[in-house]
Parts: structure tokens; C-alpha cells; sequence
């Protein structure tokens, strides 16, 4: 059979510009002589709606937009598979399905409800949707019986989920479309980007392809809703689980595949470099979070520091140059080397480029709120209210400028509180929110490399990267001031908060070698500081576990 696979970006509530994909890579295919058409998971109505699925008018849109492109299938034998919202046909549970419909000729010829319904991390189906009542198989025209299972009907054995092997399902579909019999098994999907998740996914479907004894074909979406990423990264496997077919990484795809031929693709992994995939996952998220949100242009308070220096890089790749605005706002504390490591990164990128001191202002307010108190500030509010001062720039700018404000912190910061609320965690973005400090200078160190590879100069000052990391809001302050060196807290923060690991065992490998008690007053700044997170803005999720949607904790609790 010739499968075309449409890796297409839906946008969520864009019925018409959804459509206009499907319909545009129907067409080709049709003219490639393809036999079936997959596009990704709810591609219809954009995947995830979350609470748009409470709303009845989606269920009317979403039938009005699939009954539109079965009339465009009209007098083709090229079967097209879409996902879209129906309304759940069981009288008890929860009002709609997550569905996949088989169009052809002019007429459904199949239709197929989502079975499992993931509720972890980001996902949360189970509120939406009612699972499939049984599962059939489609008997195609040509006699072909096919599986089509909807992105986490064919994870259930992902043992990288539960690390004590535990499985989340009580069943798995797999074993049932074994039972029936199929041909050939395909996915469509809306499967999140995570570091390092690409080749698990693969190894995870290859395999299944293998234990079928069938080709399979997997269609994921691309771009980005929200905070969430799709790196599509579509692929199609033989039935002894080698890959015959790769579609591109964090941009638009199509290619149709004849699947049960002998095929020479190379079965070995991408050659790009995850790190270098992470580049390409933060730019699309910044992209198209403007794009979505009808914004053009950003506004980035640039420290002469290493994260409002990788943001700045990321913002001028994903909006051009001309519409960046880097403001530098030194205070008395500040060094003349970084308001010098601000403006060389703003010449370096073509961006463009304004100091406004705070000195005065924190002088001011400083004098008259120390009226109020009866004395001197206390410290962390003197260090507090420089902060909150520079939020009140950016944001009056945003304002003028009609731009968004891209925040500059990083996971470890924002893990432990070391940001202020209503100062540096102002705005509408955290692109690097996920990025432990760590993986911030390597992903620093990467980009300057590829710019030099291209015969371009490094767009980071070196000594941006290079020396003591400090929030200057006293004098001589570091980080490690406050904060453990970020190699021991980044490897604490990612067994604790990803890799779930106890508090027990954390402190049995770390409290030797750093020094005794640190993890515990680690761990508690973690826990005291989600109100601050709460309030944050949303970030660009790079890990399985990053804060927002994937990490709801309480707020008021006893840890």
C-alpha cells in the first residue's frame, strides 16, 4: 500500500486553517497515488483543547469541518484519516470521544474512539472523554484489514513511564488488534516533545511493528500550543521493526511510503544532535506561541547575563532581528562588564538596544518606603524592589510597544525561588523555564559553535558565559552566595523533581558530598516557593516533568 503521512501544525480552535492543511495534503496525495492519508490526533480542531472540549459549540464545529472534507473525498478511492471531537454515544460519563474517522469516496467508512486515555503529566483525557467501548479493525478496500490506534493506544508497555515496572492500563490494545489480525497497524498522533524522547517513541512503535509481524505507519503533529511542543518527527516501519521512512524534526512534512516493499532507507538513528534539537524545539515554541497569540514582537531585559543572552538569540531566530527590543537597566550594583556583555549581544544579533538605569528610581522608592517602615529596608527587600522596578520597565514597554515580554529565568532558579514575583518572572513567556542552569550554558556553547561552523561570530559574548553567574543586586554577589554550585543542585533537582527519587535516598547520595542537611534545605525552598510559581508564566516544556500543566502540587502544605 502507498501511505501518505501529513505531518501538519493544527492550531487549536483554527477549524478553517486546520482544514485548509488536511485538505491541501489530500490533494497531494491523490495526485501521488496514495491508497490512505494520515493526519495527526484531533488534527481538526487542534490538539489539546482542554477546556473548549465543556464547550457544545466544538462538537458542531468539528462535525461541520469532517463532513466538509468527506465531501472533498468525494469520487477518490484515497482513504483520509482525521481526528476530531464526536459526541460519546453512551448515556453515563463524560459528554464527547476522542476519534479518528476513516473518509472515503464521499462516505465514513469507519470510525474509531480513542481506548486509552492518558492522565499524567500534561494529559488529562479522562476529564474529557469517555474511552472506546471496544475496538474493531478496518477492512480496507483492497481487502487489507488495518489497525488505527490513536497516539496512546499504543504506549501502554512504555516501561520508561514507571520506574517500579508498574504498567498505568489494565489492558492494551495491541493484544487485542494481535487477536483480530491485522495488516498493517497506524497511528495518528499528538505526542509531546521531551529531550531524548524521539528514539524511545520510535524503539517503542518499531517494536510493536515487529511483535505484529506488520508495517506500521505513525503520523505526529508539529509546532506548538502554548507551552506545549510537537516535534512530529513521523516514521513508518516494516513489519521486522526497521524504520523505512523519517519525517523532519519541528517542521511541516509530507511523504507518501510504500509500505511491504523492500526499501534502502538507513535504519540508524537522526544524525542531529538532541542538543541541537532543543534549539530547534525552543525557537518553534517561541514562534509560534507570537504567531498564535496575534504578537509580532518581544521585549527581553538583557542583564549582560547568560539567560537573557540565550533568550535574546532564541527570540531574534524565532522573530527576526527587527522585532526584538533589549533593554538593560543597571543599577548601582551593576558591573560595567555586563552592561558591556548586554550591548555587544545586541550589536551581535542586530537587535535593538536601550539602557535605562534604575538608580534613580530604586533611590526614591528605597527613601520613601524606608519613611513607611521606620528604618532601613530589609535586604531581600532592597534586592526585591530593584527587581520589581525593572518588571515595571519591561511591562510598561510591552505596553507602549504592544510587544511581549520574554522572562529570563531558568528551571533551577524558578525550581527554588530564586527569581522575584512581579520582577524578573514578569511576562508572557518563559522560554528556558525549563532548562535547568546547566543546559543553559551547554545549549549556549552549541549555538556560539554552530554560528562559528557558519562563519559567523559567536552571538554570546564569551565572558557571558564564562564568568561568576549573579543576580547584581548587592555588592559582589554570586549565586553561590544563595545557591549550591548548579552541577550538584541540577543533578538534585532532576532526581527529585523528574525522576521522583525520595528524599531518603537523596540525601544518603548527596549530603556526603556536598555537605550535610543541603538537600532538605533545598528541597524545602522547592516546596515553600509554588506560590510563586503559580503565578508564573507559562514555560516552553523541554522534560518530563516541567512546571505548570505537568506539576500540580498545593500550595498551602506541611512537606
Amino acid at each position: 500500500m502507498r501511505v501518505a503521512i501529513a505531518q501538519i501544525s493544527p492550531v487549536v480552535g483554527d477549524f478553517t486553517g486546520n482544514v485548509r492543511q488536511i485538505r491541501e495534503a489530500y490533494e497531494k496525495a491523490v495526485d501521488q497515488g496514495a491508497d490512505l492519508l494520515l493526519t495527526p490526533e484531533l488534527g481538526v480542531c487542534g490538539y489539546p483543547p482542554h477546556d473548549l472540549v465543556e464547550r457544545p459549540e466544538i462538537y458542531d464545529r468539528c462535525a461541520a469541518a469532517v463532513a466538509e472534507l468527506t465531501e472533498l473525498t468525494a469520487g477518490h478511492a484515497c482513504a483520509l484519516l482525521v481526528g476530531s471531537i464526536i459526541r460519546s454515544p453512551e448515556k453515563v460519563g463524560r459528554p464527547g470521544q476522542n476519534a479518528v474517522h476513516v473518509l472515503q469516496d464521499g462516505k465514513e467508512v469507519f470510525r474509531q474512539a480513542k481506548t486509552l486515555l492518558p492522565t499524567y503529566d500534561i494529559f488529562d483525557e479522562a476529564r474529557y472523554f469517555e474511552p472506546a467501548a471496544d475496538i474493531q479493525v478496518w477492512k480496507h478496500s483492497s481487502g487489507r484489514r488495518i489497525g488505527v490506534a490513536i497516539c496512546e493506544d499504543l504506549w501502554a508497555e512504555d516501561s520508561a513511564r514507571f520506574g517500579d515496572g508498574k504498567l498505568l492500563y489494565a489492558k492494551n490494545p495491541v493484544d487485542e488488534f494481535r487477536q483480530q489480525g491485522v495488516d498493517l497497524m497506524v497511528s495518528i498522533s499528538a505526542s509531546p516533545y521531551e529531550f531524548n524522547k524521539r528514539e524511545r517513541r520510535e524503539r517503542i512503535h518499531c517494536g510493536i511493528a515487529k511483535s505484529l509481524g506488520v508495517p506500521l505507519a505513525y503520523v505526529n503533529q508539529v509546532g506548538a500550543n502554548d507551552e506545549i511542543l510537537f516535534d512530529g518527527s513521523s516514521f513508518v516501519s516494516d513489519a521486522s521493526g526497521k524504520l523505512i521512512a523519517r519525517l523532519p524534526i519541528f517542521s511541516e512534512g509530507f511523504e507518501v511510503v510504500s509500505v511491504g516493499e523492500e526499501s534502502t532507507f538507513a535504519a540508524t538513528p537522526s544524525a542531529v544532535l538532541e542538543i541541537e534539537v532543543l534549539h530547534q524545539a525552543l525557537v518553534r515554541g517561541i514562534r509560534d506561541y507570537f504567531q498564535r497569540t496575534g504578537f509580532r514582537s518581544a521585549v527581553i531585559g538583557l542583564s549582560g547575563g547568560i539567560d537573557s543572552a540565550l533568550i535574546a538569540v532564541l527570540a531574534a531566530e524565532a522573530l527576526g532581528s527587527d522585532r526584538i527590543l533589549g533593554v538593560a537597566m543597571p543599577s548601582q550594583y551593576s558591573s560595567p562588564g555586563s552592561l558591556a556583555d548586554a550591548e555587544a549581544l545586541a550589536q551581535n544579533l542586530g537587535i535593538r538596544f536601550q539602557v535605562q538605569p534604575i538608580k534613580f528610581q530604586y533611590s526614591t522608592a528605597s527613601r520613601e518606603l524606608s519613611s513607611v517602615v521606620g528604618g532601613e529596608l530589609a535586604p531581600l527587600a532592597q534586592e526585591n524592589l530593584q527587581s520589581r522596578l525593572r518588571g515595571v520597565i519591561l511591562m510598561t514597554l510591552s505596553n507602549h510597544y504592544r510587544a511581549l515580554v520574554l522572562t529570563t529565568g531558568n528551571k533551577s532558579e524558578i525550581a527554588t525561588g530564586y527569581c522575584t514575583l512581579y520582577g524578573d518572572m514578569c511576562g508572557a513567556l518563559a522560554p528556558i523555564g525549563d532548562l535547568y542552569k546547566t543546559r543553559v550554558y551547554e545549549l549556549s556553547r552549541h549555538i556560539n559553535g554552530e554560528f562559528v561552523k557558519q562563519g559567523r561570530p559567536a552571538p554570546i559574548p564569551e565572558s557571558s558565559i564564562t564568568k561568576d553567574p549573579s543576580a547584581e543586586l548587592r555588592p559582589d554577589q554570586k549565586d553561590q552566595d544563595t545557591l549550591p554550585p548548579y552541577a550538584d543542585l541540577d543533578e538534585l533537582l532532576t532526581r527529585y523533581l523528574e525522576g521522583g527519587e525520595s528524599i531518603e535516598k537523596l540525601e544518603k547520595d548527596f549530603d556526603s558530598r556536598v555537605k550535610p542537611g543541603w538537600v532538605r534545605d533545598i528541597l524545602r525552598m522547592v516546596e515553600n516557593q509554588e506560590f510563586k510559581r503559580r503565578q508564573a508564566a507559562p514555560v516552553l516544556k523541554i522534560s518530563g516533568k516541567a512546571f505548570g500543566l505537568g506539576r500540580r502540587m498545593p500550595i498551602a502544605k506541611r512537606w
